[in-house]
């Protein structure tokens, strides 16, 4: 009996990398966020709006395109009379518009104004996929672990049910403990299924955050993402006002309207246009005109007054946008914050006493089996008990890494991580026994 109890722990002693060699590479979480930042489609397309943004400022501020024309006067239609008629005149004519004073370095305003929301875009835009990227792999590196804790349950109750089988046979045991061993042993069957379907939704996830194929097969996850939780919540709110790229981003928006609804208001000014021709008259003495004019704002009230409305409604758009956005930010992080704070306790008191504690007494009942004084499924009850606990383990590590990173977004700095140059050890409590 001793001897079967040595044999029913052993593949708990087994190290976790020992249960097969991948025949694809492990997933590197770092390779795989800059992946991400390299071929992500939306942070690809973020920058290269803020590229063509950079492009508009020199076009917005520089002076209108001149108009130059060539025009002939003929005196009759029978015959060519230049320079034998005074009326038949071969003529060039340059015409200039002059915007109002104020209006080209405005509308620059306006176009800066743009360009340094497109900015600000680009990163809202990384933090957001870079968060995708760690929560995702959070999820696989939980699935992946959970899918060994199955694999090592399944072995043992295989071992158990051959073994209630083996005592019942010789009169020494119940069939309640054969059915009952192979009863979780279908349920074993049955959750590693919808575990390994979790893990392709997980992987599919996975590959649309760093931009690659839906398709693409990943290797095991063996790296932990690593990461602090702030001390202190409402500093961390308050640091979002200033950190958040989302809200810097609504900043920008802001200021841009700002610049729009001024433009708005010089654009009810007139603009000017001046105009000087040579005209050439072939023998006959050459001949100058100059022109001066006033474009007039006559549909002010439908054109200009208008634009000046719509410009100012839209900037106390952005400035609600704005208001709602930091409103928005600031209960998110204190949500967030109390999830991964949650986790962080129960990760502790697993860690520190339950885990701990159901493998005491893993091992006391395995002690008290050896010798006949504790029964089949007691012993069966504080294994599973054990197992169970290392499972929510695993959870609650992935739920704190997952709130971390969805706080990344919100603050605009890194909270979580794969830590450098050193390969993990497994996020999960080992065994003592």
């Amino acid at each position: 009996m001793k001897g079967f109890a040595i044999a029913l722990l052993l593949p708990l002693w087994a190290p976790w990398g020992m249960a097969s060699e991948p025949s694809i590479p492990a997933a590197d979480p770092a390779a795989l966020l800059r992946e991400a930042e390299e071929s992500n489609p939306a942070i690809l397309a973020a920058q290269a709006r803020f590229e063509a943004a950079r492009h508009v400022p020199s076009q917005a501020e520089a002076p209108p395109d001149p108009e130059v024309s060539v025009a002939y006067t003929n005196d009759t239609l029978s015959q060519f009379t230049l320079g034998e008629s005074e009326f038949s005149i071969l003529s060039l004519s340059w015409t200039q518009e002059i915007r109002a004073f104020g209006k080209r370095k405005q509308a620059g305003e306006v176009a800066l104004r743009t360009s340094e929301v497109a900015e600000k875009e680009v990163e809202r835009v990384r933090r957001e996929v870079l968060s995708q990227v760690k929560q995702a792999y959070a999820e696989l590196l939980r699935l992946d672990r959970t899918a060994i804790i199955l694999q090592e349950i399944h072995g043992i109750l295989e071992s158990l049910e051959e073994t209630a089988r083996r005592r019942y046979e010789v009169g020494e045991g119940i069939q309640e403990s054969v059915l009952k061993a192979q009863t979780e042993i279908l349920f074993l069957d049955a959750e590693s299924t919808r575990v390994a379907q979790d893990r392709q939704e997980a992987q599919a996830r996975l590959n649309a955050a760093i931009g690659r194929s839906a398709g693409t097969t990943l290797g095991p996850t063996e790296i932990s993402l690593r990461g602090e939780l702030p001390e202190d919540v409402d500093s961390l709110a308050q640091a979002s006002l200033i950190g958040s790229p989302e809200i810097g981003a609504l900043e920008a928006e802001v200021g841009r309207a700002s610049a729009a609804a001024e433009f708005a208001r010089l654009e009810q000014k007139p603009d000017f246009i001046w105009s000087a021709s040579y005209q050439y008259r072939g023998d006959l003495d050459p001949m100058v005109m100059g022109m001066f004019g006033v474009r007039l704002p006559l549909y002010k009230a439908r054109k200009q007054a208008q634009a000046l409305a719509q410009a100012e409604s839209d900037l106390l758009a952005s400035r609600q946008d704005l208001a709602n956005q930091q409103i928005k930010t600031q209960s998110a992080i204190r949500e967030l914050f109390a999830r991964a704070q949650r986790s962080d306790r129960l990760l502790a008191l697993y860690r520190q006493g339950i885990v701990p504690q159901a493998e005491s007494t893993l091992e006391s009942a395995r002690a008290s089996y050896s010798v006949g004084r504790l029964g089949f499924l007691d012993l069966f009850n504080d294994l599973k008990v054990v197992l169970d606990a290392r499972k929510d383990e695993v959870s609650l590590e992935a739920e704190r890494v997952q709130a971390l990173a969805a706080l990344e977004p919100l603050v605009g700095r890194d909270l979580v991580g794969p830590p450098e140059g050193a390969e993990d050890v497994g996020g999960t409590h080992a065994p003592s026994w």
